[in-house]
């Protein structure tokens, strides 16, 4: 009874460690800047008279 707890309980950390690895490896990369996200892109489109055209 001792070694299937003992059996279980590695089993489970060997499955934490392995679902943490899999979550380290798959981050997402860097969040590239749109220009939905540029304060100066839309402050030149808010204001016409700073429009270099």
């Amino acid at each position: 009874m001792q070694y299937l707890l003992l059996v279980l309980i590695l089993a489970g950390l060997a499955y934490a460690v392995w679902r943490l690895t899999r979550t380290v490896g798959t981050r997402p990369q860097t969040r590239m800047i749109g220009p939905d996200d540029d304060p100066d892109f839309l402050r030149r489109i808010g204001n016409p008279d700073t429009d270099p055209r």
